[in-house]
């Protein structure tokens, strides 16, 4: 009896299980239908915060590539360390695989490098370093997906994205995924309050301003202070001209419109960091020293040396002095 009783509740409870996923199957399927329709409804209207936002594609080109390496065969160098055998097609965010020198030319075979050989394998990223927004209007507003830490650079490196566009920059000491940076072209009669990360011409910043990732000429792509935890000084402004104290204590004279980011550049504790085992040195592609004693030359004394002037950047024409030739003949005073 209690065997036929415990048969019958199981078979109870099965069937009520049986009723309640029935149930449940029966209203997820309404549910999604009813969300299926409610996306096709709104696929065929305009979403408004679309309306307003500013799309611009990556200005950083191969020619740019081109023009700022030292090509080799179907590659270019990356450095004297390691080199890219085959060039993109266009800017992309892939990691591209190198191959490395080992101290030798590639082409001539030549040893030019005697303690470059070895090391772990690097993967170059392409960085974008022109940061360039509108003229006039609303900036362009980019949103920080990943920040990684690369083998071929010193610096972080940031992965933004506006629309359907993705790119690699610099990032910032103080920057966090999620943070949202602007880029603008304008300068305005006020200085902009800038934040870390954004980038304005430097004209449009106020004096004392601590900036990085710096334009030589408008248009160019950004030149000094892109190593780990660099930055420059906006010192003074002058007419069209802005003077940018570099941590090396040159003065640059630069167009207003050289375009600069804000901030200091990641990862500043690289300096500090110490290499404790020789095989630091060679994950690094440093070959081992020879180990033999070496007289110090001059190079380890102090050397004072005068201030540099500052340096003039971007004048394409220069002005030379006027000369004035004078020819004498062969004549004499006479009453």
């Amino acid at each position: 009896m209690l065997q036929t009783k415990n048969i019958t509740t199981l078979v109870r409870i099965n069937k009520v299980s049986l009723g309640l996923l029935n149930s449940i199957q029966k209203f997820d399927f309404s549910l999604f239908s009813k969300l299926n329709q409610q996306a096709v409804t709104d696929d065929s209207q305009p979403i408004e915060w679309k309306k307003d936002v500013v799309v611009m594609p990556v200005k950083t080109t191969i020619e740019d590539l081109k023009n700022t390496h030292r090509l080799v065969k179907d590659g270019f160098y990356v450095s004297h360390r390691i080199y890219v055998e085959k060039m993109p097609e266009k800017y992309t965010t892939e990691p591209i695989p190198t191959r490395r020198t080992g101290g030798y030319d590639i082409e001539t075979k030549e040893k030019l490098f005697r303690r470059v050989g070895g090391g772990l394998p690097i993967y170059w990223h392409f960085v974008d370093f022109k940061r360039v927004g509108p003229k006039s209007g609303p900036p362009l507003v980019e949103k920080v997906i990943d920040i990684i830490a690369t083998r071929d650079r010193t610096s972080y490196l940031a992965l933004v994205a506006h629309g359907d566009i993705k790119r690699y920059i610099l990032a910032t000491q103080n920057m966090k995924v999620g943070d949202l940076i602007r880029t603008s072209g304008e300068i305005p009669r006020v200085p902009v309050k800038a934040y870390e990360g954004d980038a304005y011409p430097c004209g449009a910043l106020p004096m004392s301003t601590i900036v990085h990732n710096i334009e030589p000429t408008p248009g160019f792509g950004a030149v000094y202070c892109r190593a780990a935890g660099s930055s420059a000084e906006i010192v003074n402004q002058i007419g069209d001209r802005v003077i940018i104290k570099l941590p090396s204590g040159l003065e640059l004279s630069l167009d207003k419109y050289c375009m600069v980011t804000v901030g200091q550049v990641s990862h500043a504790t690289h300096k500090d960091e110490k290499l404790t085992h020789p095989v630091d040195t060679r994950d690094l592609g440093y070959r081992p020293r020879s180990g033999l004693w070496q007289r110090k030359d001059g190079y380890c004394g102090r050397k004072i040396h005068p201030p540099k002037p500052v340096k003039v950047v971007g004048q394409l024409v220069k002005e030379e002095d006027r000369k004035i030739k004078y020819t004498f003949n062969n004549w004499s005073l006479t009453d």
